[in-house]
């Protein structure tokens, strides 16, 4: 869209940004799937009552000075996010390389990236500290009579650093009969995605459940304390993304995630370092939350703002309700800085 003499630049980007705007483009889609489209006789058809020049120039840089303040707002409190997701990194990090005892003597963990460890953990690897390390499988996905089951299958867009208790699909106990790699993990089992976009994702299972080929499902032994090496793996995802080959589809195989080295104590101790970032990720996280809804708000605040400067439900004209915008503004603040205070 081009402005003639009597609209002004500014203002049509606002006015074009608007909710009335959007939404009215949205009644006019068409098309099916991720194919639709809104055709340009929306813009040519749509109708709005447009102030005069001088009055389209002050709502605009009304807007201009509010959207600045709103979004300075905005990115402080995702700074804030930041920072919170790293000290919940260090925190984690921390606790699994060093344990939660401060005075214990270090030794050197013979792996370059991770420095030194306590003097009495031992260093295992994967394949020797599990009873199993393994996999899953797809059943062809044009025989849908596979997936009309009730047998949990899992893929890696469910792998969210969570505990799973719900799934998408399921298959049938003939699917797992059928195909010999569709093997049934236990509930507690520890599941890394290894490939593409989802690598390194982490979840553990809330539910027994059978996984694609994507997922390398980790459980049993008497040296791992699942929820230990869910931290430690959270901490050092960057470090076992590394490991991946491949181009456009990066991977990482289960011989190499076999291979990973982890310095840890004995059982108690890893399941009292998990028990430990249980609690204090979950303070974290909590706060993360907050910050979240927080920007959410101010977003709307935003959204809102310009929806009802554009249509004139705000007199930019006259101090007052410049006054009662910049009110709100310093209340929305305030509220944010409160509800945040001494987070980090």
């Amino acid at each position: 869209m081009r402005p003639g003499k009597k609209l002004d630049a500014e203002y049509l980007y606002y006015l074009s940004v608007s909710d009335d705007f959007r939404h009215n483009g949205e009644a006019w889609m068409y098309g099916a799937g991720g194919q639709k489209r809104v055709p340009d006789d929306f813009v040519k058809e749509f109708r709005i009552g447009f102030p005069p020049l001088s009055e389209q120039q002050a709502i605009a840089a009304f807007l201009d000075r509010e959207t600045g303040r709103i979004d300075s707002l905005i990115a402080k409190k995702q700074r804030l996010l930041e920072l919170l997701a790293e000290q919940r990194t260090a925190l984690i990090s921390r606790a699994v390389t060093k344990g939660l005892d401060a005075t214990v003597k270090l030794k050197p963990s013979g792996v370059e990236w991770l420095g030194d460890v306590p003097e009495h953990w031992e260093i295992w690897k994967l394949a020797h500290g599990f009873d199993l390390v393994g996999s899953g499988t797809t059943p062809p996905s044009d025989e849908l009579e596979w997936y009309e089951g009730t047998i949990p299958w899992i893929t890696t867009s469910e792998l969210r650093e969570n505990l799973i208790t719900t799934i998408e699909k399921a298959v049938t106990k003939e699917a797992v009969h059928r195909f010999s790699a569709l093997k049934i993990f236990p509930k507690g089992s520890l599941a890394i995605a290894m490939y593409g976009a989802t690598i390194g994702r982490l979840g553990i299972l809330g539910i027994e459940a059978t996984t694609n080929q994507a997922c390398c499902v980790m459980h049993g032994g008497q040296v791992f304390a699942i929820p230990f090496v869910y931290y430690w793996m959270q901490a050092f995802k960057d470090s076992i993304i590394l490991l991946a080959s491949g181009g456009g589809q990066p991977n990482i195989s289960q011989d190499k995630i076999k291979s990973i080295k982890i310095p840890c104590p004995n059982i108690s101790e890893q399941q009292a370092i998990a028990t430990y970032l249980d609690c204090e990720t979950a303070k974290i996280d909590t706060l993360s939350a907050k910050v979240v809804t927080v920007i959410e708000r101010l977003k709307e605040y935003r959204t809102a703002l310009i929806s009802s400067a554009v249509t004139g439900k705000i007199d930019v004209s006259t101090e007052l309700n410049t006054s009662v915008s910049n009110t709100l503004n310093t209340s929305v603040s305030t509220t944010l800085n409160t509800s945040v205070r001494g987070t980090v």
